[in-house]
C-alpha cells in the first residue's frame, strides 16, 4: 500500500510537469543548424472596379492585395508593379509602381500585419479591352519560401454603344 501511494505521488507529479517541461523545451533556443522559415509574398487579389463614365471611356481604380501567409515570419520593404495592355502579345505599358514597407505575421502580436492593399487608376477608352498585369516584388528585394506566386493578371473590358 505504502509503494502504491509513493507510484500514485510519481504519476500525477508526471502529469503536472510534463506541460511545463514541453514549455520549456519550446523556450529553447533552435540549433544552428534549423531551417528558417522564409516569408511569402502573394496576390491575394486583383479587382478592377469602374469607378465612372465619361463620354471617352470608363475610369477604373485596379486594387491589387498582397499578403504574407507565412506564421511567425516578416517581409522587408518591396514594390509592386501593374502594367497594362490592349495586346498581351504586343507586351505591356507601366501603368505604376507602389511600395510596401513590410508584410508581419506575427501570431504573438495583437495586430497582425500580413496585408496591405495599393490602388492604381487608369482610363479604359470606350470599345476597348485591356489585360493588366501585376507583380509583385519584381525586383526581388524578398527572399520568399514561394517566388512562383508573385504574378497576377486581370481583364477589364468598355463596351461601345451604336
Amino acid at each position: 500500500m505504502k509503494w502504491f501511494g509513493l507510484l500514485y505521488l510519481m504519476v500525477i507529479a508526471v502529469m503536472v510537469m510534463s506541460p511545463v517541461a514541453m514549455v520549456e523545451a519550446a523556450k529553447a533556443p533552435a540549433s544552428a543548424d534549423a531551417v528558417k522559415i522564409k516569408p511569402d509574398i502573394a496576390i491575394s487579389e486583383l479587382k478592377i472596379n469602374r469607378v465612372s463614365v465619361v463620354p471617352s471611356g470608363h475610369n477604373v481604380l485596379v486594387n491589387v492585395t498582397v499578403i504574407n501567409p507565412v506564421r511567425n515570419t516578416a517581409t522587408g520593404p518591396f514594390k509592386v508593379k501593374v502594367e497594362w495592355t490592349s495586346d498581351p502579345t504586343r507586351g505591356y505599358n507601366l501603368l505604376g509602381t507602389g511600395g510596401v514597407t513590410g508584410l508581419s505575421y506575427d501570431m504573438a502580436s495583437a495586430a497582425i500585419r500580413n496585408r496591405k492593399t495599393l490602388s492604381f487608376s487608369h482610363q479604359v477608352p470606350t470599345g476597348e479591352s485591356y489585360k493588366y498585369r501585376v507583380t509583385a516584388d519584381y525586383l526581388n528585394q524578398v527572399d520568399e519560401a514561394d517566388e512562383t506566386n508573385n504574378i497576377s493578371s486581370a481583364g477589364y473590358t468598355t463596351l461601345s454603344f451604336p
